[in-house]
């Protein structure tokens, strides 16, 4: 749909509408003229020049059309032109597998080979019709126009202050406008007649996109070579004058096909073919008429895009780069303060904790040489106990485990006996030979000398004391 907005001459928006040129007829759309509940606006046209020149009827009437929209003296103003058959040529053709540049400069070269009224150098525009194979032949749908013929075009547009922003057969218009009558047409295969007074048009489309045309004779002349064409289990739309629309439709239906009427908003405006060329002019529905020079400023374009998007896209990479190691710098700044706050009182505890720790292994070993110690206590006791009555010690000597005795007896075989047997001493002996002394008394005694080691206890070692596990540690469950 070709919209307008009106703005003053100091707006920077661009004011678009849509005509569609026919030899001797231009039909403008644009919702700015109010003098037509169709939005429309026509006026005669004389033929334009043979030789490809200048052409005034169309200066004239494209300046009597500014006047009309009250778009004189704005700038911006553009125009999207659809060309009426017999203007331009639209056919189906089978291609090799090419390039869009290469398919564009194929058909600009051999215009005459692929197109029957082809005369002169032509602009050309071609759309694939199907998904490319590689290596095979695909269709394409491809329209031609006299250069000489869109040359006097833009000229007459320039002459009456228009900038002309895209020139497309009117079939492509008629594409957008099925779409636009029958929105289903849109997600699967369909088909659209297109009725004129002289000819009927038999769009093919295909998701949205026009992909076939084949012209039949006016009326329902035809009618069985349309049905044998789309089958009748096709979707099909009819547009064009209510007459004859409804007798197409007559006939289709006689034919088993079921062909459905305009709706909504466009159907009084699908009664007439140029104007609805004109309402939808400059759709891509189908192919657009490119000239090499456009093709060219097209790919520059493209390629400057390209480039501009790769060149922001690498700015914000390296920026988005900046940021990250920013923040990994200044993440490993905080970190570093952190620890430097915390070494002061790092050191302080470790050196604690060190000297804790040296203070409970030499207790761990004071707890373990004691334990490991002998107890004399009891042990003068135990000897004290085993001495048998008739003796006594007259001397006790101790060193480390060893323990040496001196004492009198009646006999000294029984003294050593009951050393003995003690369980705290181990290997007695007697290092000195024993001596029969006489006492003040008269009585003689045996003097002895008995030596032993003090048996260790056999009890297990402490455990490890660590501060973990000393007298203030809280046992579980407290």
């Amino acid at each position: 749909m070709v919209t307008a907005t009106r703005a003053e001459p100091s707006s920077k928006k661009k004011i678009r509408t849509g005509i569609a040129i026919a030899p001797t007829e231009l039909c403008a759309a644009d919702i700015r003229l109010r003098g037509s509940a169709e939005r429309a606006w026509r006026t005669a046209l004389e033929p334009g020049p043979a030789d490809g020149g200048s052409w005034p009827s169309l200066a004239s009437a494209l300046s009597d059309l500014a006047r009309s929209l009250g778009a004189t003296g704005i700038a911006g103003r553009t125009l999207a032109v659809s060309l009426m058959p017999p203007l331009t040529e639209m056919r189906r053709l089978e291609l090799p597998p090419l390039r869009d540049e290469e398919l564009q400069r194929l058909l600009s070269r051999n215009a005459s080979r692929y197109f029957v009224n082809a005369r002169g150098p032509q602009i050309v525009g071609a759309l694939a019709a199907a998904r490319r194979t590689r290596g095979a032949p695909g269709p394409v749908i491809a329209a031609a126009a006299s250069a000489r013929l869109v040359a006097a075009i833009r000229q007459a547009a320039q002459q009456a202050g228009w900038d002309v922003e895209v020139i497309a057969p009117a079939e492509s218009a008629w594409a957008a406008a099925a779409l636009a009558l029958w929105p289903a047409f849109a997600r699967q295969n369909a088909w659209a007649v297109i009725a004129h007074v002289d000819r009927t048009d038999l769009l093919q489309l295909e998701n949205g996109r026009l992909v076939g045309v084949r012209r039949f004779r006016a009326g329902a002349t035809d009618a069985p070579m349309i049905a044998d064409t789309v089958g009748v289990t096709a979707r099909i739309g009819v547009a064009g004058p209510a007459a004859v629309r409804r007798e197409i439709s007559a006939a289709l239906s006689a034919l088993g096909v079921t062909a459905a009427a305009p709706n909504g908003e466009w159907a009084a405006v699908s009664e007439r073919a140029d104007l609805l060329a004109a309402h939808f002019a400059g759709s891509e529905v189908g192919p657009v008429l490119r000239a090499d020079d456009a093709v060219v400023l097209d790919r520059q374009r493209a390629r400057k895009a390209t480039w501009i998007t790769a060149g922001v896209a690498a700015a914000l990479l390296v920026v988005a780069a900046f940021i990250e190691l920013w923040g990994v710098h200044r993440q490993l700044r905080l970190v570093q303060d952190e620890r430097a706050r915390l070494r002061p009182q790092i050191a302080s505890t470790l050196v604690g904790r060190t000297t804790v720790d040296a203070a409970y292994r030499h207790l761990t070993t004071l707890n373990a040489i004691e334990s490991a110690a002998p107890q004399w206590s009891s042990i003068l006791a135990t000897l004290s106990e085993a001495v048998p009555g008739d003796a006594h010690l007259t001397a006790v000597r101790a060193r480390d485990d060893s323990i040496i005795v001196d004492g009198l007896a009646q006999r000294a075989a029984r003294v050593f006996d009951a050393l003995e047997r003690t369980s705290v001493l181990v290997d007695v002996k007697a290092p000195a030979p024993v001596r029969r002394e006489l006492q003040e008394d008269g009585t003689a005694l045996d003097h002895f000398t008995i030596a032993a080691r003090v048996a260790r206890p056999t009890v297990s070692p402490p455990p490890a004391t660590t501060p973990a596990s000393g007298p203030g540690a809280r046992r579980p469950g407290q």
